[in-house]
């Protein structure tokens, strides 16, 4: 079996005092070339959070490890399978939460908060689980989309109401992202700059809907009483516009 994580910043229900989460509703690989990700840049190498926790926390590094393993040299068929048994856990811990709380929680998932699509077989697998659960809400961020490894055409061929699919773009991988958003002009932008106002000047010309990213920047809280920031904010979890996102943070 696959398994989730808690992530403060995406869960979608937090614990009454808002400092942890309730429900693990996002799914890691390990990062890095190495592992999961094919299409990793220097500059992502540089500030990869995720890849920090790695060397931090060895129970996070453990889960991660546990899932590429679980997922290593598995069918396209079996990968659909252990992926919707996660999913279908991740629905059942949100319905019994329901009849304990005023109102229902959001089925939002956060699919890799660490790593990404590392083969066409594993992406086609994650399509076809999201067009199986209509009822829940998918959001990802992917580098895949360059010659290393391009997944955009297994997801431009699916029912996409609910997926907010990003694709993380840097000052390396810039190039590669202009080709695929004219070749799938469905994709959203997550820049990663030094600066918001480095990453407004480089791609003021392609977005014209562009939201640095408020937690980011300081503006809303990790979590609170209120949830996490990712949910309470919405806009990459809805898929409402590009986004930035600054290395210094302002």
């Amino acid at each position: 079996m696959l398994k989730r994580s808690a992530d403060r910043k995406v869960t979608n229900q937090v614990s009454p005092n808002g400092k942890t989460a309730k429900i693990k509703n996002s799914f890691g690989l390990p990062s890095g070339t190495a592992f999961s990700c094919p299409g990793a840049t220097s500059v992502c190498a540089s500030v990869c959070y995720a890849g920090k926790l790695e060397k931090i926390y060895t129970g996070v590094k453990d889960i991660l490890l546990h899932n590429w393993n679980a997922l290593a040299g598995l069918s396209k068929t079996d990968i659909f399978w252990l992926l919707d048994e996660m999913v279908q856990e991740f629905k059942s811990d949100c319905d019994k939460s329901d009849k304990k709380s005023a109102k229902p929680v959001p089925r939002d998932f956060r699919i890799h908060w660490d790593g990404d699509f590392y083969s066409t077989d594993y992406a086609t697998a994650w399509a076809e689980v999201i067009v199986c659960n209509p009822d829940v809400n998918f959001w990802v961020y992917t580098r895949s989309f360059t010659d290393a490894l391009n997944v955009l055409p297994v997801f431009d061929s699916i029912d996409r109401t609910n997926l907010s699919l990003y694709l993380s773009v840097d000052s390396v991988n810039l190039s590669a992202a202009k080709i695929a958003r004219k070749d799938f002009p469905w994709v959203k932008w997550a820049y990663l700059a030094e600066t918001f106002a480095d990453g407004k000047r480089d791609i003021a010309d392609i977005s014209t809907k562009l939201y640095p990213c408020p937690e980011n920047g300081g503006r809303i809280e990790l979590i609170n009483t209120k949830g996490s920031a990712c949910i309470r904010c919405g806009i990459c979890v809805k898929g409402r516009g590009d986004v930035l996102f600054a290395s210094r943070k302002r």
